[in-house]
């Protein structure tokens, strides 16, 4: 993409000339080979057309400029140029995939930083963080990869207190024995500092309300119903919502659209806080291992 920054004067028509029969001989000259060469010649053009041609507008913005702009190559994020049926570009929602990567943000980066920072919070040296993260990554193997996603806060408890993980890792699957604990795990890991008895209550209300479904399961596929704060609550909401009245038409409702429960949150519910203030932390380590923040 070109930026173009007017100075002084505008250019003289010797210059624009001269410019604009420069782009137009090499773009013909580029026209004949995509349609008069030989294939390969033929592949090869059309493979950096689009390419060329933003070359093309480049240079001829610059002879037109004649010292009197300044004309520059903006670094896009996209991978591609990908624009939708009406010609918009398609944002990073509808295709994150074709978002590259900061310099430096990479998943080495996001682990420096996540050492860093444990670091400096636990007032131990990085060496001995790195020794805690790989005992947490072996007993919640999906943690790895999301160390540039998930809270700092979370993972400097964790680090704080490895051994529990391991005994957190042992409640979490007598509550749910049929869950996918490594995903469910490394999507929500304030799990693992959450009281067991608040969580067997939770899952309670959640078989009791609707018994039909597999909560173990469903909780594994959409971990985003964690923030729920009261599922007996959101439940009898939603019945009330969609006049539900029996266990079928809840089960095929919740069987189908396990979401829903999120849709009826409200007031602070509605609102997700990070709960990872340096008084939370030391609060932590000190032996509170709550981690709904206060």
């Amino acid at each position: 993409m070109a930026v173009v920054v007017r100075t002084t004067a505008s250019p003289s028509a010797s210059t624009m000339t001269r410019a604009l029969t420069t782009t137009t001989t090499t773009t013909a000259r580029r026209a004949r080979a995509r349609w008069c060469g030989s294939g390969r010649e033929r592949a090869t053009a059309r493979a950096t057309e689009g390419e060329r041609v933003t070359e093309d507008a480049i240079g001829a913005l610059r002879e037109l400029a004649d010292g009197t702009w300044n004309v520059g190559t903006y670094k896009s994020k996209r991978k591609a140029h990908l624009v939708n049926e009406l010609g918009d570009i398609v944002g990073e929602e509808e295709a994150s995939e074709n978002i590259s990567e900061q310099p430096g943000w990479d998943d080495a980066g996001k682990m420096r930083f996540c050492v860093m920072t444990v670091s400096d919070e636990l007032g131990i040296d990085e060496d001995e963080v790195g020794k805690r993260l790989a005992q947490l990554f072996t007993l919640v193997p999906g943690l790895e990869g999301r160390m540039g996603d998930i809270r700092i806060a979370d993972v400097t408890r964790l680090a704080a207190r490895v051994p529990d993980v391991a005994l957190a890792m042992i409640r979490l699957k007598d509550i749910l024995p049929e869950a996918n604990l490594e995903r469910m795990v490394a999507a929500r890991p304030s799990l693992l500092l959450a009281d067991a008895d608040e969580l067997q209550k939770k899952i309670s209300d959640l078989r009791a309300c609707a018994p039909r479904l597999r909560w173990d399961k469903i909780l594994s596929d959409f971990p985003e119903l964690w923030d729920v704060r009261d599922f007996r609550e959101n439940i009898e909401a939603l019945k009330e919502k969609l006049s539900v009245t029996d266990d079928e038409t809840l089960t095929k409702v919740l069987g189908g659209q396990p979401g829903l429960l999120l849709s009826v949150q409200s007031r602070h519910d509605m609102i997700l806080y990070d709960n990872g203030t340096l008084r939370q932390v030391e609060a932590s380590m000190s032996g509170d291992l709550t981690s709904d923040g206060w």
